[in-house]
């Protein structure tokens, strides 16, 4: 089963059409034109070899676009090669201008600059220039990418990623050549949907995974364990996307009556019959408008406990977070520092809650300037008038001193090693003290404390429904982390880190290793967050909540992605049958004999008849393919063993796409008929069997006679036979 969704080369970039015959200027008409774009904000620094671009999720996640040869760079991989300039350039236009066009996110890009970086090998001998690429350059990246690649999904993106760019060099005559390239790589077959194919366990949490995590969550009492645990016990009540989840404001309770109306969480703790559930952001919403995800009764005692937790946990963050937002240009800081000039580095230990030798490495990491140990000069210039000495030696330090104000009049301090310089004395401090001079230790500017500190802090998106000091996942920055926190830097907790607290890394266990928790085979337990997601999904489809509902809880806008949250085995679907056919909610020749026999028997019946099932575009398969093989070959749309489920929308959709087909396919038989073509006549009677089959397949989703949810098996070779002699 292919990919419904068809890609097409020829996207539009936003350019206009006033293209010359000379490369060299197309490309700078292209660059030109990307440069004066205000796609990624005005701001973006185009010549970087790294655009840092923010989301519009909540937690304003940073996507970086490097312009590097290799993929996996980082901040420390310096030493990695940079594109050449005319051939970065090309990409960053392609890419700003497709993100003029639309707009949407820009992670999306990554498959384009990760094609472009396979291109760009192809140029090697031609200095890297875009106005050298031909049509075989693009061939050899899609083959290098299908050799280096894993993914049959990434080999797909990047040869449609390939295909738009030949399409823009094409159009916009970006090359001397004529580019003329077609991808040869098929879009990836639908696994989930192959009739061979059972669905992965590996997808869903494992039985271990689940035991463990309620044992875990009693067991942590580090703050951090503490929220990570919570977090995990939220995505076990309801479907969450992970973004959905980290999103949800610190008010997020929605507490209703049956009828509708608006109750109070003391209704809920009343006793009184509500409907309870959280207000929170869909990710895949484009408006940012707020929905309300409805929970069932068993689980509020878990959520109310895991949004206690974790409101008690993030109190004082939200407090930072309003305190930045009720004064602008400000960051915050305890209350007795705020009005400071300057801080020490006591102060600092203090705000950044560090040791002063931590204290200095982290002033050093972010370029603070640092004033030594010094006097100011209205201090210095009152302790020498107070000096009453006459001794001659003493009168000359006084009189160094006074030379060093002469030769500095501008200079409002001076730090010790330059009074060293000009007063030499064996002890500096001793000599200033005894002169009552102070001296002031080592500091750094407030203003410029706060500037760094605003800096690190980023505020959720400007239209996003609530403010940052509103949401619930609010932490300090390093709160995930062993060692300090910086209070000052407040952030919603990141996917990233969840799956590192639940699968760890090769720096750091996770929750499960760290705590002993094993598969029984005593393999690592693994597990991700939109495992549960799934798992909760397959309970809903497994507890015969209709697809309409089932859309309602996951949030899909249609019932079609539905068949990745259905996890469920081939014999606990053949259960589900054998159940529905036996309470009567059968048609067909397998239903009539069932029905014809005791309830004894006919459990016995289906249980050797029904043994498993397989999932097909169309509907399931109920042949026992351990007696005898497909005798159809896998062409289920028109096969007598498969039972379609009536109404179900996504099977409906599925016979009509394929009806469609099947008939363009019967015109062009038929015409070839009409020409006389040789065993044409073969080719359309097969294509009028397939056609009759499947406008009586479509028949009974659209007869309202028969209630949704029957499983309903149709005698095709009668309703064949029929057509055919009446044909």
């Amino acid at each position: 089963m292919k990919r419904a969704k068809q890609t097409a080369g020829n996207l539009v970039i936003a350019l206009d059409d006033s293209v010359s015959g000379n490369p060299h200027d197309n490309l700078a008409r292209l660059e030109r034109a990307a440069r004066y774009s205000i796609a990624f904000g005005s701001d973006l620094d185009f010549d970087a070899e790294c655009w840092d671009i923010q989301t519009r999720t909540a937690n304003r996640r940073l996507v970086r676009l490097w312009f590097r040869t290799h993929d996996n760079v980082s901040d420390d991989a310096g030493d990695l090669p940079r594109m050449q300039e005319s051939f970065a350039n090309f990409v960053k236009s392609v890419i700003r201008l497709s993100q003029a066009a639309d707009p949407r996110g820009p992670e999306r890009h990554e498959a384009l600059l990760r094609a472009a970086r396979y291109l760009y090998q192809q140029l090697g001998s031609r200095g890297y220039d875009p106005i050298y690429l031909r049509t075989v350059d693009f061939q050899e990246a899609e083959r290098a990418a299908i050799r280096r690649e894993r993914s049959p999904w990434s080999h797909f993106a990047i040869a449609q990623s390939l295909l738009k760019l030949a399409s823009i060099v094409r159009e916009q005559r970006l090359s001397r050549a004529s580019i003329n390239f077609v991808p040869v790589t098929p879009a990836p077959d639908y696994e989930d949907e192959r009739t061979d194919t059972p669905p992965d366990p590996n997808r869903l949490p494992s039985p271990a995974a689940l035991d463990a995590l309620p044992r875990i969550a009693q067991e942590v009492t580090d703050p951090a364990d503490v929220c990570m645990m919570r977090t995990i016990a939220l995505l076990h009540c309801a479907p969450w996307r992970i973004g959905e989840l980290l999103s949800l404001p610190e008010d997020c309770e929605v507490v209703m009556s049956p009828d509708g109306r608006d109750l109070s969480v003391k209704d809920l703790e009343d006793g009184k019959p509500v409907r309870y559930g959280l207000r929170y952001k869909p990710e895949k919403n484009p408006d940012m408008t707020s929905d309300v995800k409805w929970l069932p009764s068993a689980v509020i005692p878990l959520v109310r406990r895991a949004l206690k937790d974790l409101r008690e946990h993030t109190a004082a963050t939200r407090e930072i977070a309003a305190y930045m937002e009720d004064n602008p240009g400000r960051a915050w800081l305890p209350a007795r520092f705020r009005n400071r000039e300057r801080l020490e580095i006591d102060d600092l230990a203090e705000i950044l809650e560090r040791p002063r030798e931590l204290v200095y490495l982290w002033l050093r990491n972010n370029e603070f300037s640092i004033r030594p140990d010094h006097v100011r000069r209205d201090e210095f210039e009152e302790g020498l008038t107070a000096t009453l000495s006459a001794k001659a030696n003493e009168q000359k330090l006084i009189a160094d001193a006074r030379a060093l104000l002469a030769e500095r009049p501008e200079s409002e301090w001076f730090d010790i090693l330059t009074i060293k310089k000009f007063i030499r004395v064996i002890d500096i401090y001793r000599w200033l003290r005894v002169k009552g001079v102070p001296v002031h230790p080592d500091s750094i500017s407030r203003n410029a404390l706060e500037a760094k500190l605003l800096e690190m802090n980023y505020d959720v998106s400007a239209d996003f429904p609530w403010k940052r000091s509103e949401c619930l996942f609010l932490f300090p920055k390093l709160f995930f982390k062993l060692g300090p926190q910086l209070r000052p830097v407040v952030s919603l907790m990141n996917r990233d880190q969840l799956r590192f607290f639940i699968t760890g890394d090769k720096n750091n266990k996770s929750i499960f290793a760290r705590l002993d928790y094993k598969e029984p085979n005593g393999k690592k337990i693994r597990v991700t967050s939109h495992m549960f997601r799934r798992w909760l999904g397959t309970l809903a489809i497994n507890s015969e909540m209709s697809a309409e509902q089932v859309r309602d809880w996951l949030g899909h806008t249609s019932v079609r992605p539905q068949g990745a949250y259905d996890r469920r085995t081939p014999q606990q679907m053949a259960e589900e049958a054998r159940k529905a056919i036996g309470s009567g909610r059968g048609i067909g020749a397998l239903a009539d004999i069932a029905r014809s026999k005791e309830p004894r028997d006919r459990d016995r019946f289906l249980e050797g008849t029904v043994a498993a099932v397989h999932i097909t575009p169309f509907g399931m398969c109920v042949r026992d393919w351990t007696v005898s093989p497909c005798a159809r070959h896998g062409a289920c749309a028109a096969c007598e063993m498969q039972m379609i489920t009536k109404g179900d929308p996504g099977q409906r959709n599925q016979i009509a796409r394929s009806l469609r087909e099947n008939q363009i396919l019967l015109d062009r038989a038929m015409a070839e008929v009409e020409d006389g073509q040789a065993g044409a006549d073969d080719h359309a009677w097969h294509l009028v069997r397939e056609v009759t089959a499947l406008e009586a397949t479509l028949a009974v989703h659209d007869d309202p006679s028969i209630a949704d949810g029957t499983l309903v098996q149709l005698d095709l070779p009668a309703i064949v036979a029929k057509a055919e002699a009446a044909g």
